[in-house]
């Protein structure tokens, strides 16, 4: 399943069906379009999500199918000994204050899944040519935030997967006669890079930011962040 419903409900994983309950009615009173004055959409997937998590057997199943994706994401959707360069940090300096959400180690949700788009991410940095008039895709991440950081209004990091030509090869993928021990012979190394992704002061649950990504090098795909307050 693509949403993540703990988030939509603003719950932990191991909340009780109790606390569930209590948090979908908090959220559907809120966000009902005739108290809210907004759109439906939100509301509605308040009650979807509740739909899943307010029944025990169709939230084992929805966790049994998480748990799948979560082992999936950390593989890359490869095979398990498949070559591929190794991933160290692209940016290096102090650690940052905002929050912060890595598309490959988190466990948010992903709109397609991380498998769906891990091929024609990598695309963008290989020598492979992409199909003419390829239309950049949507990439959806759900991040939460707390009622106080919502009110205040901010900004979150979010770690896209980007990739660098190897500075001990220079892209060759050897030195000399032997393989580059950085990039595996790929010429490459890759990791992450950091996008800030700014809310406004009074953000309301639902709301979203899309953020184009061509300045990491990612024509492909467009970064699009939905803010879940908590």
């Amino acid at each position: 399943m693509a949403k993540n419903y703990y988030i939509i409900l603003g719950v932990s994983e191991a909340a009780t069906q109790a606390e569930i309950k209590h948090a979908y009615r908090a959220k559907a009173r809120r966000l009902h379009p005739d108290a809210s004055g907004q759109e439906a959409g939100p509301f509605l997937e308040v009650q979807e999500a509740y739909e899943v998590l307010g029944d025990p057997g169709r939230r084992s199943e929805y966790d049994r199918s998480r748990e799948v994706g979560r082992t999936a994401r950390v593989t890359g959707g490869r095979a398990p000994g498949s070559r591929r360069p190794p991933v160290e940090p692209l940016e290096q300096g102090a650690a940052a204050r905002d929050p912060e959400v890595s598309l490959t180690r988190s466990f948010q949700t992903f709109h397609p899944s991380f498998d769906d788009i891990f091929e024609r991410l990598w695309a963008n940095f290989t020598c492979r040519s992409r199909p003419k008039g390829e239309r950049a895709e949507g990439l959806t991440v759900d991040v939460p935030i707390d009622r106080e950081d919502a009110r205040a209004g901010g900004q979150v990091r979010v770690l896209v997967p980007a990739a660098r030509r190897c500075p001990t090869c220079g892209g060759r993928g050897g030195v000399g006669f032997f393989e580059c021990f950085r990039c595996g012979g790929t010429g490459q190394v890759r990791g992450e890079l950091p996008v800030l992704v700014p809310f406004p002061p009074a953000t309301p649950d639902g709301h979203t930011v899309s953020i184009s990504l061509g300045n990491l090098g990612i024509r492909n795909l467009y970064l699009t962040v939905r803010f879940y307050v908590v």
